[in-house]
């Protein structure tokens, strides 16, 4: 096999069913494609890789990397499997599926898995992020909080982290709990590819697809500003078509990129800047307060949210609606991502915010 070896990510709290999600899918796949899942488990004893290997089918590998988190415990082990795998005088597979342990945190492995696609030799196709039915948050998850406990830390960040979202064992879910899920799912910034559910250990088609969707590469199709309707309008809906115009921000080394919407008689867009990109804190923090009434010949945005890089390792969700703004540690790690919604009938000058966003970086 030729080129970058496509990559699934499939995390979740405890006993949310990852295992059985990646039984079913070893199940399924093509006979004569070599898929290779890596599992964390928190010893060696390799319970979870057994059930995998007893459903895969064709030609498969299963290791197992103990140490109960792939970005510490085991991150040497998970390093020099994945070096081994992607080898170029090796014999690469078909496709690696990752299971991280429900105490692992995914932010970390993603990072390590995002500088192997850098280097050409894997994309990341997605990260699917499985949420307890019963762990819902009461509150959307965008809000400020001092208050969350390890497991709950972790199912937010997986949540965050992820490409696409699944209510897990939604066969066993109320009706409540699959209306709480959807709303959850809407109020999650940046939006995620698509949402569904998990009947009886198996992703809904919905799921599957979208796992397989949009690349995380500046320049490939994604969903737009307002190209999907909330989850409540149906969970298996096709997206509707807008209109959109991409426009290059920044020095070609930054490959930024704009999409201007106009919805529902709003105007905004969407700016993308690769991983590479850092923002800094304070001006984006400074930029968001002066918002409206401080920038003049922008427009009055309704919604402003962005994912961004900070430093090194760290990452924030900034967001200002109305008059309050706030910042929040978040584990999305793809790229920097920006939404700006105006308010209905404000004019759209792009051209400025590019500027804004501009100066914003650190450079």
């Amino acid at each position: 096999m030729s080129g970058p070896v496509p990559v699934w990510v499939v995390t979740g709290p405890l006993g949310c069913g990852k295992t059985t999600i990646l039984a079913h899918l070893m199940a399924d796949k093509p006979p004569d494609e070599r898929w290779v899942v890596l599992l964390n488990e928190f010893t060696d004893a390799g319970i979870d890789a057994l059930t995998v290997a007893a459903a895969a089918q064709g030609a498969y590998d299963v290791r197992l990397v103990p140490g109960g988190c792939l970005c510490c415990a085991g991150e040497a082990d998970f390093r020099r499997t994945l070096q081994e795998l992607l080898a170029p005088e090796g014999n690469p597979p078909a496709r690696i599926l990752v299971e991280p342990s429900g105490i692992g945190h995914p932010a970390g492995i993603v990072e390590e898995l995002l500088a192997h696609q850098a280097a050409g030799r894997l994309v990341l196709e997605g990260v699917l992020g499985l949420v307890d039915a019963a762990a819902l948050p009461p509150e959307s998850p965008s809000s400020p909080t001092t208050s969350l406990d390890e497991r709950s830390e972790l199912a937010r960040a997986s949540a965050e982290i992820a490409d696409v979202l699944a209510l897990a064992k939604a066969d066993l879910a109320t009706s409540a709990q699959r209306s709480a899920f959807e709303q959850y799912s809407a109020s999650l910034f940046p939006t995620k590819r698509a949402a569904g559910f998990v009947d009886h250990g198996r992703l809904s088609p919905t799921v599957l697809a979208a796992l397989v969707g949009e690349s995380s590469i500046i320049g490939e199709s994604a969903p737009a500003l307002g190209s999907t309707r909330p989850l409540a309008h149906g969970l298996e809906r096709a997206r509707l078509p807008t209109a959109v115009v991409v426009t290059p921000v920044g020095p070609p080394s930054m490959r930024g990129e704009r999409r201007d919407v106009q919805h529902l008689g709003r105007a905004g867009a969407r700016w993308r800047f690769p991983v590479e990109v850092a923002f800094s804190e304070a001006r984006v923090m400074a930029l968001l307060g002066a918002l409206p009434g401080g920038l003049p010949g922008i427009g009055r945005p309704e919604r402003v949210k962005a994912v961004l890089r900070v430093g090194e390792d760290e990452w924030v969700l900034a967001q200002r609606a109305g008059e309050a703004v706030t910042l929040a540690p978040t584990a999305w790690r793809r790229d920097n991502r920006i939404e700006v919604q105006l308010a209905p009938g404000e004019p759209w000058h792009p051209q400025a915010w590019d500027d804004l966003w501009l100066r914003a970086c650190r450079r």
